[in-house]
């Protein structure tokens, strides 16, 4: 029998247990490891988990140009065009005199005013500058210059005047009775007009009628003359044989 030495309280200090214990830590692993091995695992080799399936969706397959159908274009329909209507003249309320007719324009002289007098008594009386008329049914008298303007003077000479307001007869003859008032009293008229140049004439059967800018006479020569009153100016219109 071997007798071993007695410890010493001294070997029992904090310093000598902690060497103890850092003594015990790798016999403790060996044993582990030693119980790992007497299982049959082998430590290198870590167990591997199975890969879970995963169910992915089914991916739509991409639309080829030819698979991928195309929209035909929407025809649109267009509202079938309507038909304008041409814009008519207004009639007119009153009659065109037939015997005017010839001398007529109706975008000059608009429609007619009145119906017109025919039969009426007229009277003419040529000048140098011009010409005079004169109409029964209103006693005006009517001045047309020879450069296509036209006036119109109230008829003051009265049955028992004076034939000549001014002057006596003479050649060429000085106008006479309304004519002859007017020609007198207005020097405008005289010195437009000058010198009368034949003596008047007068006629029973003319016609006249007023339209809404202007109006038509015919006068004892034979012709027909047209005052417009917007531009105060007057044409002739002779009749056809």
């Amino acid at each position: 029998m071997i007798s071993l030495p007695r410890r010493s309280r001294r070997n029992n200090s904090p310093e000598r247990r902690g060497r103890q214990v850092g003594g015990y830590l790798p016999a403790l692993l060996g044993v582990l490891l030693l119980a790992a091995g007497c299982n049959g695992a082998d430590p290198s080799e870590t167990p591997t988990r199975a890969p879970t399936a995963v169910a992915l969706a089914p991916t739509t397959a991409p639309a080829t140009a030819a698979a991928t159908a195309t929209a035909a274009p929407t025809k649109t329909r267009l509202p079938a065009p309507t038909a304008t209507a041409t814009p008519q003249p207004t009639p007119c309320a009153l009659p065109l005199l037939p015997t005017l007719q010839p001398a007529y324009l109706d975008i000059e002289l608009g429609c007619p005013l009145t119906a017109g007098r025919d039969p009426l008594a007229t009277a003419y009386a040529p000048f140098a500058g011009g010409q005079m008329l004169w109409r029964e049914d209103n006693a005006v008298i009517y001045v047309l210059y020879n450069d296509g303007r036209w006036a119109q003077y109230d008829d003051l000479w009265r049955e028992g005047d004076a034939a000549f307001t001014c002057g006596e007869p003479t050649n060429p003859p000085t106008p006479v009775r309304g004519f002859g008032r007017v020609w007198c009293d207005q020097p405008a008229v005289r010195r437009g007009l000058g010198a009368a140049t034949a003596a008047e004439i007068g006629d029973a059967g003319g016609q006249a009628q007023d339209f809404v800018n202007g109006m038509i006479l015919a006068a004892p020569d034979g012709s027909l003359f047209v005052l417009i009153g917007e531009t105060a100016t007057w044409r002739r219109v002779w009749f056809e044989e």
